[in-house]
């Protein structure tokens, strides 16, 4: 462990004190979490962490040690394999963006890679830390919740399957327990699949989702997933047995299934607006897309 002290810019402090530990192999990065506990907390890319410690927000004072996983070769690793594409937890979200055999079908997820944040912060933040951050307009939720993409979960108990779908338990909260590890998130490769995302912000460029979406269709099927329009990002139910062409009853279960609020972002109304926008003109990028196949 290396103690690092407080930095002081202009008498105030830049970040508390804390502990610092870089463990390179997954069974230590475990045994850090079982001896520290609840005073520790998990440092992937840290683009939302270190912001929250400095503002005084990330865990409260009960947060003494940061725990760097990023030099843990298996979290680095991104591969297609058993059926199913592989991503590390530490895998920065440009290194998704940039994954030359990412597996037909699954352009939702780099497309919504493309958009978070500015490059530099892509070059940083990580797939596991943007899904464990928990925000409800958390760009990766919805395109990997339509593909069906599951957690790889280490705790001193053992190994889960942890389905994303029942992930997200509120803002900011996941339903990890103090001592639980994301390894890898799991997508299956499926024949026959489409997928688009799309998203709106406030203003060109880098900002949070007003609103953002993803939708995939198989074998006919159809999934839709949302994001800032509900507590956590939502998997839309009821659409099971709907197809591409049916627009309005996929839009009416759309429209019944959020929860949009007023904020410095947006106002429910037109979140409410352009949700049914974003999925209306996904589901027509997929019928073009399938016309194609």
């Amino acid at each position: 462990m290396i103690q690092v002290s407080s930095s002081v810019l202009d008498e105030e402090v830049v970040l508390p004190r804390f502990g610092y530990l870089r463990p390179t192999t997954i069974e230590i990065a475990l045994k850090a979490l079982s001896d520290y506990g609840p005073e520790a907390r998990i440092l992937a890319g840290g683009t939302d962490l270190l912001v929250g410690m400095q503002e005084g927000a990330a865990a409260g004072p009960s947060l003494r040690y940061l725990i760097d996983i990023k030099r843990i070769p298996e979290l680095r690793r991104i591969e297609t394999r058993d059926g199913c594409l592989r991503i590390g937890a530490c895998v920065t979200v440009n290194e998704l963006y940039e994954y030359k055999h990412l597996p037909e079908g699954m352009d939702a997820l780099r497309e919504a890679a493309s958009w978070l944040g500015t490059y530099q912060v892509r070059n940083r933040a990580t797939v596991g830390g943007n899904l464990c951050n928990a925000s409800p307009a958390c760009d990766l939720g919805p395109p990997l919740l339509v593909l069906d993409a599951h957690l790889r979960v280490l705790s001193p108990q053992g190994e889960r399957a942890e389905p994303l779908k029942g992930f997200f338990a509120c803002p900011k909260q996941t339903c990890l327990e103090r001592h639980d590890l994301v390894t890898e998130i799991v997508v299956p490769v499926a024949a026959g699949i489409a997928s688009g995302a799309a998203k709106r912000t406030r203003i060109r460029g880098h900002d949070l989702a007003v609103v953002n979406a993803a939708a995939a269709s198989s074998g006919g099927g159809v999934r839709v997933a949302l994001g800032a329009v509900a507590p956590t990002p939502l998997l839309v139910h009821r659409l099971e047995g709907l197809g591409l062409g049916q627009r309005e009853e996929i839009l009416k279960i759309v429209r019944e299934s959020i929860s949009p609020i007023d904020d410095v972002r947006g106002s429910g109304r037109y979140r409410q607006y352009m949700t049914e926008m974003l999925v209306a003109s996904l589901l027509e990028k997929l019928m073009r897309k399938k016309g194609r196949t």
